[in-house]
């Protein structure tokens, strides 16, 4: 397999993997400029940057930048032996590496197709989320509403959530087109035997959340898997329209995936279980 063709394979499988390449060299470096590999996070290679312990300090260097999540990094090294302050390499020379981190787009899946959900799945798919939208009526459910979505699913009910698979590590938006199916939704989602979410968020008031989650906790739902979700779910800027809410959530989302706390999030402030029921 050609080496673009296997990058594109690792996109396609939706894993991260690193590129490595040869920015500078001189005459006596192993690694000509232009050379690449490719680094996977199991530290499988494929291509070259020129061999030995070049290589297989390139190669470190990247498995950490995908460890920690860093996009760029440029590295120096000298091809002498380490008691001259090199690298181990007899060749003589330096040789500069550019290590680039390709990591997949995290997937986000819209439970609602509706007004604030079609706005939302563009304002994601922008920004760099891979979308899904879920929804019980075909019409809201279909690629044709979301043309940036990725896909698209058609469920008979919302209280088939607790079956359905989804993607490990994925972000999870709750904005059905009525009070019920969010309530479902959710409870589903936090039933869910192998849900390893990164974020959950849920449209609604704080008054209405504040009893909707205090029934979930008296029908065995933790409430520490409750305090993780964002609810009220979005920043509080006061707007109202679909369009703000749907902006106020994706600000949100943005803040999640760089691992940010919003002061101004509705959660912050209007979180369900520390609103007295009415």
């Amino acid at each position: 397999m050609l080496f673009y063709e296997y990058l594109s394979s690792l996109e396609a499988k939706s894993e991260p993997f690193a590129i490595v390449t040869v920015i500078k060299a001189s005459e006596n470096s192993p690694g000509r400029t232009a050379f690449k590999m490719c680094v996977t996070t199991d530290g499988q290679i494929v291509g070259s940057v020129g061999g030995g312990s070049l290589e297989y300090g390139a190669k470190n260097e990247a498995l950490e930048m995908l460890r920690t999540g860093e996009r760029t990094r440029v590295v120096k090294y000298f091809l002498k032996d380490k008691e001259d302050g090199g690298n181990g390499m007899a060749c003589g020379g330096e040789a500069e590496l550019l290590i680039e981190t390709v990591m997949p787009r995290p997937h986000l899946y819209i439970f609602g197709g509706g007004h604030i959900g079609s706005t939302l799945t563009r304002y994601a798919a922008d920004v760099g989320f891979d979308v899904t939208v879920i929804d019980d009526r075909p019409a809201f459910a279909s690629a044709e509403a979301h043309p940036q979505a990725s896909a698209c699913r058609l469920i008979d009910s919302y209280d088939d959530v607790e079956r359905l698979t989804f993607v490990k590590d994925a972000y999870f938006v709750i904005v059905t087109h009525q009070h019920v199916g969010d309530g479902a939704t959710l409870r589903g989602l936090l039933r869910h035997d192998d849900l390893d979410a990164k974020y959950i968020g849920m449209i609604g008031s704080a008054k209405k959340l504040a009893r909707v989650f205090r029934d979930m906790m008296a029908a065995d739902i933790p409430e520490e898997k409750l305090r993780f979700v964002h609810a009220p779910i979005g920043i509080d800027h006061g707007g109202q329209s679909a369009n703000e809410i749907a902006i106020s959530i994706a600000a949100e989302l943005i803040a999640a995936r760089n691992g940010r706390e919003l002061a101004d999030s509705c959660a912050a402030k209007k979180h369900p279980l520390n609103q007295p029921i009415a």
